[in-house]
């Protein structure tokens, strides 16, 4: 009976841990078998503590800012510290967002402070580099890499990885949003998001204003990458999704599928696994390589990809 007892509350737990998921399309093995059960835990301690998500999220924001620091000095120990802390960031990242699903305490404001928290973690670690870099020799030679690192860090971490994140992030929602039968509200337009801030008048309103003004720019990023994907949306309209054909979404999610792995390797973990591989092999220009030639090329097929996915559907469907 104990045996019977404990067999239910352990399928109770995993049963309210995939609740928390956004949806197994869009999951990666490490994060199911990692991330997600550690910020899953650091979640229910959060509940039951009456703590906010926000505030998970502005810890992992020091725990990932302080990472990039322990990158800088290149010996094992410190890079084995640095990748700690950012692993621990990360979860922390995962748990804010369990929580909101859990305690249904979803804002704009946390989505946004959530993207916020990865930049602030990555310009700590992009600039740490950019500084043990300067005084690093060039690979095979002896000439130091001094201003070239002041060129080459900041264009892989401003273009190349705001590029790859930004994009993929825009995917993975979009397809979270024509998922059959359910509307997801992540999906945000910048026209929108525009209006809400000429509507403030008060000087009260300055921070909403101001985090208003930057979730606008990061969108309408998205949408002038995507212009095909643009045209799809404009035709659906405000259709809620559930009302939309079930010929059409099920089209969609199949063509958008295979790509879902792509979106994930443009993000965290991927990044996370190179970045610890060529700090402890003493070689940062190896990260540089792999975000700027490898992960750019990625994108760029992505992108391709999905922009034909959404002419052919649009063609099909709509004209």
């Amino acid at each position: 009976m104990n045996r019977q007892c404990q067999n239910t509350r352990w399928q109770r737990f995993l049963a309210e841990m995939r609740s928390t998921y956004k949806s197994m399309d869009t999951e990666e093995k490490w994060d199911i078998w990692v991330v997600r059960p550690i910020g899953f835990v650091e979640a229910w301690i959060c509940r039951w503590l009456h703590i906010h998500p926000n505030a998970i999220t502005i810890v992992s924001i020091l725990f990932g800012a302080a990472s990039g620091y322990f990158f800088f000095p290149g010996q094992t120990d410190m890079v084995l510290i640095g990748a700690l802390l950012l692993f621990f960031a990360n979860t922390l990242d995962s748990a804010d967002g369990q929580l909101a699903r859990m305690t249904k305490q979803y804002t704009m404001l946390g989505r946004v402070l959530d993207g916020f928290a990865g930049d602030v973690w990555f310009f700590s670690i992009y600039l740490f580099m950019m500084l043990r870099m300067m005084a690093m020799p060039i690979p095979f030679t002896s000439i130091e890499w001094g201003w070239w690192a002041v060129l080459l860090v900041p264009l892989c971490g401003l273009v190349c990885h705001s590029s790859q994140s930004t994009i993929a992030d825009y995917y993975r929602n979009i397809h979270l949003h024509f998922l059959s039968g359910r509307d997801y509200t992540e999906l945000v337009r910048s026209s929108d998001l525009t209006e809400r801030r000429k509507a403030i008048v008060s000087w009260r309103g300055w921070f909403e204003w101001l985090w208003l003004f930057f979730y606008a720019s990061y969108t309408r990023k998205q949408e002038n990458w995507t212009p095909q994907l643009q045209r799809l949306l404009h035709a659906v309209g405000q259709c809620p999704t559930s009302e939309l054909p079930c010929e059409f979404l099920r089209e969609f999610r199949t063509k958008s599928l295979p790509l879902m792995p792509m979106t994930n390797i443009l993000t965290f973990n991927s990044r996370f696994f190179a970045l610890v591989v060529s700090m402890l092999l003493g070689m940062p220009c190896l990260y540089l390589f792999y975000e700027m030639v490898v992960l750019s090329a990625l994108l760029g097929y992505m992108r391709h990809r999905h922009e034909k996915m959404c002419r052919e559907l649009m063609d099909k469907y709509y004209n």
